[in-house]
């Protein structure tokens, strides 16, 4: 598969709210996610189990993905918008962030997350 029909049939599996399917079946078991706090997460199960660790404490009301974009033969990049409430807080929020994936062979290898300002 291209990068670019992967990276197409990302935004669109994301878009339809279908994060955990990208993660399950377009994930390399020793995939490294990087947060935009620097921490480092390793393994598609570890991965994942961060994802639902935050979906549990957040009430997520829509997502909405563009892109992709592409840098050289192995890279892409795309731009989330999240609109979620923490359940700690209750208090609606938009949380824009972009995500630069690097894929090896089929899969991604690497995800790295950045956001403006603090979280």
């Amino acid at each position: 598969m291209s990068i670019e029909s992967l990276a197409k049939q990302f935004v669109d599996l994301c878009n339809q709210g279908k994060n955990f399917d990208v993660m399950r079946t377009m994930y390399h078991p020793d995939i490294v996610s990087v947060e935009a706090d620097g921490k480092e997460t390793t393994g598609q199960q570890p991965v994942i189990q961060k994802s639902e660790k935050w979906a549990a404490v957040n009430e997520i009301h829509g997502e909405k993905v563009l892109g992709p974009y592409f840098n050289g033969p192995n890279q892409f990049a795309v731009h989330f918008t999240f609109e979620v409430t923490p359940k700690a807080t209750g208090k609606r929020t938009t949380l824009p962030e972009v995500g630069v994936y690097t894929v090896q062979g089929d899969k991604i290898i690497r995800e790295q997350f950045f956001f403006e300002g603090s979280r």
